[in-house]
């Protein structure tokens, strides 16, 4: 009975399991997470903020392996905005996108996320992904796409509000 609570306690083990045996984008993002083919997140101190720049298409796992690992981020430092360059990101499948609006937004938003912001995808499919998972997002987190990336740092810059505000 209780041989199954560590995998339960991790949800990141069994994601991690699959990416051992997918490609070798999948093994490089098990090496570095924050800088790897998929793509790069970089935690910016100051503003409180993920930036999050889609590097190619990410199969089920690694999006999930992915946001998973954002969600410990919000988590651990207390990020209360993401700042997300989507321009490559060709499509997400409606599986993974049910899974953000379904299941990761509420646990971002239990954690302290309150805005998302993102440059457009250049990719038609990968503009309705966004567009889907962001219409759908929960109350007490505002979306908004942009066309270019400065507008969407300036909007989560100007809008956002300050820690002890949250």
């Amino acid at each position: 009975m209780h041989s199954h609570l560590p995998e339960k306690s991790d949800p990141l083990r069994e994601l991690r399991e699959k990416l051992r045996c997918e490609s070798r984008e999948s093994f490089q993002l098990l090496e570095n997470f924050s800088d790897n083919p998929v793509c790069s997140i970089r935690h910016d101190e100051a503003s409180h903020c993920l930036i999050v720049v889609w590097r190619q298409y990410a199969t089920h796992s690694q999006f999930r392996y992915i946001h998973e690992k954002l969600l410990s981020l919000i988590c651990k430092h207390r990020v209360y905005k993401i700042l997300g360059d989507d321009t490559a990101l060709p499509a997400i499948p409606s599986e993974d996108r049910f899974w953000i609006i379904d299941e990761w937004f509420p646990r971002a938003v239990q954690c302290g996320l309150r805005l998302a912001a993102s440059k457009r995808p250049d990719a038609h499919f990968g503009r309705v992904a966004v567009t889907h998972i962001q219409s759908a997002a929960p109350a007490g987190l505002r979306c908004r796409i942009f066309e270019k990336l400065d507008e969407a740092r300036e909007w989560l810059d100007r809008d956002g509000p300050q820690w002890g505000e949250v």
